[in-house]
């Protein structure tokens, strides 16, 4: 059975990891800066060095093309390579530095495969300078437009525009030569489930949904000391008895995560009442008729709200995912050959499979996280999990482009 080198890939993660290096064990690339660059360029280069057919599409998501032998529905592999702020070595890059492994391999040892491969490594996957999330997967399936995309600011008012023409980080292809039928992505969990389970290898089946909103409760300002507690508009009381409710909602449905992540008082003074509290809601769930229903109940709880004005907004939607059942079972196999622990698993998190799978038949593969910890500078995948995942990866690749 082919197997991956896994002494080149960890080099390669430690390499990718340089680039941005923060904190002894964290990277800092954040979308569209020069570190971000640097890394992409990283993985240009090893494209280049494998004699792969480099393609650069107008928002800057990079793809590496091994042609096969037939035209034949191409297989694409990847992830990004952009980073959180104190972000790790192993989200994002893992999938796409295991991609290249997966094309090493394949190339050196003279497989040959009727279909093309296509190693992706998509921009501003996380978001954090530039919103929207999964922004290069969201213009690569044709949901967001570039024009969205060059004018998208971030806090200093610079536009992503601005920089792809400051870094030349754009470029002028497409695949459209290609038609493109599978997506598989290797990624850390991001959770505990598998490490608890001393499990090696999730076979992700469909990415949860989830639900933001921003709401605003508006009372009024006045005296602490001086005003009695039955003459108060006190946005932060209101505030108290909506998050209330909110959290017991997932008492009532199983598999609801919810959360209150930010939260936010006007004027802030120790002692005056406030008149203006904001915060926000999370809500996810893997059922696509159960996280409607819980949309519903939201709104209904912050429209109860009687002694205190309540407006509120969505501020995204993205529906439950299922991943393709061909994907699946390729993932599942190629576990199963390597003699690896493994179970199916719904990601909480989103990642670039879940935008794509809209356009091709996708798919995951998940490995531990230490401790359930990502997006921080303490992230760590074990080599052993790395080299397992990467494994199944190029198992279940080489099973979707049906080698000869």
């Amino acid at each position: 059975m082919l197997s991956i080198d896994p002494k080149r890939l960890a080099e390669r993660l430690e390499s990718l990891a340089q680039i941005g290096a923060i904190q002894t064990t964290g990277v800092c690339r954040l979308a569209f800066t020069d570190l971000d660059l640097k890394g992409r360029d990283f993985i240009a280069d090893i494209f280049e060095q494998l004699g792969m057919e480099v393609r650069i599409d107008a928002i800057g998501n990079l793809f590496g093309v091994l042609r096969g032998t037939s035209d034949l529905p191409a297989v694409m592999i990847g992830s990004h390579t952009d980073t959180v702020g104190t972000g790790g070595k192993y989200d994002g890059a893992l999938g796409v530095l295991a991609a290249c492994e997966v094309a090493e391999r394949i190339s050196e040892s003279n497989t040959t495969c009727p279909r093309t491969l296509i190693v992706a490594s998509f921009v501003n996957e996380e978001g954090v300078r530039f919103m929207p999330d999964m922004m290069g997967s969201l213009f690569h399936s044709g949901a967001y437009s570039l024009e969205k995309a060059r004018s998208a600011t971030d806090s200093e008012g610079v536009t992503i525009g601005e920089e792809l023409d400051r870094l030349k980080y754009g470029g002028t292809d497409t695949l459209d030569d290609f038609d493109v039928g599978h997506f598989l992505e290797l990624h850390i969990e991001q959770g505990p489930i598998l490490e608890d389970s001393n499990l090696d290898i999730g076979v992700v089946t469909g990415v949860q949904g989830l639900s933001w909103y921003q709401v605003d409760v508006h009372g009024a300002t006045n005296h602490a000391g001086t005003t009695p507690m039955d003459r108060r508009l006190d946005a932060g009381t209101a505030t108290e008895r909506l998050t209330t409710k909110l959290r017991a909602l997932p008492s009532i449905h199983p598999d609801l995560r919810l959360t209150i992540g930010s939260l936010a008082f006007e004027p802030g003074l120790i002692n005056v009442i406030p008149e203006h509290v904001r915060f926000t809601i999370d809500a996810r769930h893997p059922n696509f008729e159960v996280l409607a229903s819980i949309d519903g109940e939201i709104r209904e709880i912050l429209s109860d709200e009687t002694h205190c004005q309540v407006q509120f907004s969505s501020l995204a939607r993205v529906e439950p995912c299922v991943f393709s059942a061909a994907v699946v079972e390729a993932v599942r196999d190629a576990a199963v050959g390597h003699d690896l622990a493994h179970t199916d698993i719904i990601s909480g998190a989103g990642h670039d499979a879940h935008i794509l799978n809209s356009s091709y038949q996708s798919g995951m593969i998940f490995v531990p996280s230490r401790g359930g910890i990502s997006h921080n500078v303490t992230e760590y995948t074990s080599p052993e999990h790395v080299t397992a995942g990467a494994n199944v990866l190029l198992s279940a690749t080489l099973e979707l482009l049906g080698r000869s």
